[in-house]
């Protein structure tokens, strides 16, 4: 008799423990009391907003320094558009399993494992740098203006008439455009694997801790947390490529010069560190959270537990068929689909759409990106969780006001086509088969070459551009209070002198209405978003909640975010108008025609998101009905009851302050 009280004791003792340790912070046997504030839902709200502002900084570093990798290792935008998108094949490849076997498991650690490794990738992200260095242009600016000789050199390769007699240099082939391509690429596959695991298991953490009344409150704090990560990815991008890109030589051009080429490989190093730090802290948090226990304690009262979902290739087969007969889950996902293909055009080539349009510099279009439309957006998800939470509006209520709001996008992106700045002032005439001819009689004795090198010039009546002093037909330079000036250029009556860079435009009037315009879509196309998740959310069972973001993610990157950037950037290639070339190799596209740029982008999106507001219309027609919030009375009861019988080490129980702590956390 005594053995039998004895085996029961440990197992009381084990379960005791086993529950003790899901709810204490802590890694591998070490819960010190310090840390136990963390367990709470109002830290982890915060870290996991921090976790997901520092991953979505990168993946805004990433889209604001396209452009810039394009001029460094001369690379179609189409090429540059797949290195954005490998983060998304990443996602595919891993987003549904990861989020079935983290469901399984220990949801936290798994977030953080897959912090710390979009951490070590995104230092990775700097071999390309470390590998080859500036290149051989960038140096080239460089050169000092007392090296007389290398200056001579430099500067008489694009004069009319000796630019065609100068022997290429290929020295510097297409291996680092190919090795640093494919490192870039690799490093964003990682980075989407593993933040994928933030996404998928960490809202469902999230919600699986807290009240149903709560989530898009707390989820809206969590997003405008993760939605300042693009400003930071864009802010830190602008102080980047305000910096050359070998911060220890001094360039003889500005920032304003489209050869400028900034430090694009900088802002990956503190993004790293940054993860690697949040991965550790992200670790400690508990299974669950204790207040989640006494929900879930009081709940079994009231109904049979359900059976602990097993890990196995037939549960998983099983889960994916619940989800894809789930009609209110497919129609909201495959609404998400069209919707942020239509978005990605802007996602991923903004800061570029921005300079070719409105004719700013790199580091002015990322600042402009981030610190502007989305911080409106950020505002909009903030504004809806509030609105959700406070006035609880039925189902139908959040699915027509997807609707309006996408209906209001898609009509603002199709008018984005006819806002832009038409400067047709580079110097050339249409070709018959639409390509531009940069050759004309005023430069046919200069015999300017494919391997001339893009440099632009304005006219001194600054009306004209042209492509370099070659194709304006100039035949000396010489340096007036350290600016260049171009002199006998043959294309240029009267004066015959150029300076360097294109022609000053006046677009404020144009920029400004745009800038406007997009803050105002932002703000009304983010309110839409907390519902859309909660209607996601809710559609499925507790068990298949983690899979169905999972399965949502995968989706989306499959049909989205991996083919909508090489889309868009064959788009971009299209409206090309002149093509760097190196060694006989096409290279970056150095100028677009802005027209054809704008109406091909903005009415492809426009059409995109035109489908998704009919696809929400289904949302609507079939979400009557559906139960997205609990019984606050009931809720609020249960937990103080309960909250009194959470168990505790012994070791635990001098640590009453800690438990008050948690007690007095709000109902929020």
């Amino acid at each position: 008799m005594a053995t039998r009280v004895s085996k029961k004791e440990n197992e009381t003792n084990e379960n005791q423990t086993e529950i003790d340790e899901n709810v204490r912070c802590g890694f591998m046997g070490y819960y010190p009391p310090f840390i136990q504030i963390l367990a709470s839902k109002k830290a982890y709200v915060l870290i996991f907003g921090l976790v997901g502002m520092v991953q979505y900084a990168m993946d805004s570093y990433t889209i604001a320094t396209l452009s810039t990798l394009e001029r460094r290792f001369k690379i179609p935008s189409k090429i540059s558009g797949f290195i954005s998108c490998s983060w998304d094949i990443g996602t595919f490849l891993s987003a549904m399993v990861m989020a079935y076997i983290g469901s399984r498991g220990h949801k936290t650690r798994w977030v953080a494992f897959g912090t710390f490794i979009s951490g070590v990738s995104s230092l990775i992200s700097v071999l390309p740098h470390i590998i080859y260095g500036p290149g051989e242009d960038a140096l080239a600016i460089a050169m000092p203006y007392n090296n007389i000789t290398s200056l001579v050199k430099f500067d008489s390769s694009s004069i009319c008439g000796i630019g065609s007699l100068e022997q290429e240099d290929c020295s510097e082939g297409s291996d680092d455009s190919f090795v640093s391509s494919f490192i870039l690429v690799v490093s964003n596959m990682m980075m989407g694997a593993s933040t994928c695991m933030y996404w998928t298991l960490g809202v469902a953490y999230l919600d699986d801790n807290v009240r149903k009344n709560k989530i898009a409150w707390l989820l809206a704090i969590s997003v405008c947390l993760r939605m300042l990560g693009p400003t930071l990815g864009s802010v830190l991008a602008s102080i980047a490529l305000e910096m050359y890109i070998e911060p220890s030589l001094t360039p003889r051009i500005t920032t304003s010069d489209p050869r400028w080429i900034g430090a694009w490989w900088f802002g990956w190093i503190p993004f790293g560190i940054l993860s690697i730090l949040l991965a550790f802290t992200m670790a400690l948090f508990p299974r669950q959270l204790p207040r989640a226990v006494v929900r879930e304690k009081k709940s079994s009262k009231k109904s049979p537990v359900s059976e602990k979902p097993t890990l196995s290739i037939k549960d998983f087969n099983d889960a994916v068929k619940r989800l894809i007969s789930n009609r209110i889950l497919m129609f909201n996902v495959m609404s998400s689909v069209f919707y942020i293909f239509g978005l990605m055009a802007y996602w991923t080539f903004m800061p570029k759409y921005i300079e070719t349009q409105f004719r700013t510099t790199s580091s002015e279009a990322s600042l402009i990106t981030g610190a502007v439309g989305l911080l409106f957006t950020a505002l909009g998800v903030m504004v809806s969780g509030a609105v959700i939470s406070r006035f609880k509006p039925r189902p139908r209520v959040l699915a027509a006001w997807n609707v309006l709001t996408e209906s209001l996008d898609a009509i603002g992106i199709i008018s984005f086509a006819f806002i832009g700045c038409s400067v047709n002032d580079l110097h050339g005439s249409w070709n018959s088969d639409g390509t531009w001819n940069l050759l004309a009689e005023c430069n046919s004795h200069c015999n300017c070459g494919p391997s001339v090198k893009y440099e632009p010039i304005c006219s001194s009546d600054k009306t004209t551009t042209f492509y370099s002093p070659c194709h304006a037909g100039c035949t000396n330079t010489t340096f007036i209070n350290n600016t260049k000036m171009f002199t006998g250029c043959s294309c240029i009556p009267d004066t015959g002198i150029a300076t360097e860079s294109f022609c000053p435009t006046k677009c404020y009037n144009s920029f400004l209405f745009f800038l406007v315009l997009l803050c105002i879509l932002n703000f009304f196309a983010a309110t839409g978003r907390a519902g859309n998740a909660i209607i996601q959310f809710r559609a499925v069972s507790q068990d298949d909640k983690s899979i169905s973001i999972g399965f949502a993610e995968a989706l989306s990157s499959a049909l989205t975010y991996i083919p909508a950037p090489v889309i868009y950037g064959s788009m971009l290639d299209y409206s090309c108008m002149v093509w760097g070339q190196t060694c006989g190799e096409t290279g970056n596209c150095w100028l677009y025609y802005d027209e054809t740029m704008r109406y091909i982008l903005n009415f492809t999106s426009g059409g995109f998101v035109f489908i998704a507001v009919l696809l929400d219309c289904a949302v609507w027609y079939y979400v009557k009905g559906l139960q997205i919030y609990d019984n606050d009375d009931e809720t609020d009861k249960a937990e103080q009851e309960e909250m009194v019988v959470l168990p505790r080490s012994n070791n635990e129980r001098s640590t009453d302050d800690n438990s008050k702590e948690i007690n007095n956390i709000d109902d929020t």
